[in-house]
C-alpha cells in the first residue's frame, strides 16, 4: 500500500522511545530491513525509519512519566489536538507531554491512559502519517493488552468515537475487542490473564509484518533479541511477541492478508 489517507482515531505513527537509539537502529534495520536517516528535532536527532523511501516508523530518545522510556508509542490522528489532548484528560487520562508542533510533520502530544497505557495523538500536516502499510517491514496492526479491557474500550470509544465487534474466538477464550470507525477495523483490545491487571500496566502493542516468522525469529536472537509469546496461530498468519535488546516489546507477524485498511481487513484475535 501507498500513502494513506488517515482518518480521526486511526493509528498514524508509531515511534519507539528509546534510551540507547543507535541500538534500536541497528538491531531494526537488520531485522526489519529499514533504512534510517537522521533528522534535527530541536536539540535532538530523530530516525526516520524507512521500507523502499517509504517512512514506517521513527525512533527517538524521548523519555515520558518520570524519565522512563516507554518503548513503542501508537499515536492515532486527530482533526484538533487541543480538544483531543483535553478531552484524554477530562476522561481520566494523564497528559504526559502538552502539544508541540514540529514544522515538518505536524503537532504531537503523549498521554497516559487510566489504566497506564502511554499512546500519542498526531495532527498531520506536512507528514500524514506512515507511508505503509500491511507489507514487510511496515506497520500492520495496533492492539492494547490490558487486564481492564472493558473500561478501556469505554475510554477509547469516548475520546475516538468508536465502534465495537467482539470477537471470542482466541485459542484461549480471552476477550478481544475490535475497534471501528463506519464498521471498518482499526485497532483491538485484548484481554490480559486475570493475574495481570494490578501487576502490570496496559500496553498498546505494535505490529510489523515480515516476510518469514521463521527467520524473523531467528534474527532477533542473533542480534540479541528475545522472543517471549509465540508463534501464535492465526487467521491472518503466523506472529511471535519478541523483545529487543533494550527490553521493549513488539510484535512481528508473517501477514497472509490485510489487518489494517487495505481497505476492508478482518481482524486478529490473539493470545498473550
Amino acid at each position: 500500500m501507498t500513502e494513506h489517507a488517515f482518518r480521526a482515531g486511526e493509528a498514524v505513527w508509531v515511534e519507539l522511545c528509546a534510551s540507547r537509539p543507535e541500538a534500536a537502529e541497528e538491531f531494526y534495520t537488520a531485522l526489519l530491513g529499514w533504512t534510517v536517516r537522521h533528522e534535527r528535532l530541536g536539540g535532538a536527532t530523530y530516525r526516520m525509519c524507512s521500507v523502499g523511501g517509504r517512512d514506517v516508523a521513527g525512533i527517538s530518545t524521548a523519555a515520558l512519566h518520570g524519565g522512563r522510556p516507554r518503548g513503542w508509542l501508537t499515536y492515532f490522528a486527530v482533526d484538533d489536538i487541543g480538544t483531543a489532548a483535553r478531552d484524554a484528560v477530562a476522561l481520566g487520562g494523564e497528559l504526559l507531554t502538552a502539544p508541540r508542533y514540529l514544522p515538518a510533520a505536524g503537532t504531537g502530544a503523549t498521554v497516559l491512559d487510566p489504566f497506564g497505557a502511554a499512546f500519542g495523538l498526531y495532527q498531520g500536516e506536512a507528514r500524514t502519517g506512515v507511508q505503509l502499510l500491511n507489507l514487510p517491514g511496515a506497520l500492520c496492526w495496533n492492539e492494547l493488552d490490558t487486564g481492564e479491557p472493558e473500561k478501556s474500550v469505554a475510554y477509547y470509544r469516548s475520546l475516538f468515537r468508536y465502534g465495537t465487534e467482539s470477537r471470542d474466538d482466541a485459542p484461549t477464550g480471552r476477550s478481544y475487542t475490535v475497534l471501528t470507525l463506519d464498521g471498518v477495523p482499526v485497532t483491538g483490545v485484548l484481554e490480559m490473564d486475570s493475574t495481570w491487571p494490578n501487576l502490570v500496566p496496559s500496553k498498546w502493542i505494535t505490529y510489523f509484518a515480515v516476510t518469514s516468522l521463521d527467520a524473523a525469529i531467528a534474527t532477533t536472537v542473533e542480534l540479541g533479541g528475545t522472543p517471549t509469546v509465540g508463534p501464535v496461530g492465526g487467521p491472518h498468519g503466523p506472529l511471535h511477541l519478541v523483545k529487543d535488546p533494550g527490553g521493549h516489546t513488539v510484535a512481528l507477524i508473517q501477514l497472509e492478508d490485510g489487518l489494517r485498511p487495505d481497505h476492508v481487513p478482518s481482524p486478529p484475535a490473539v493470545t498473550r
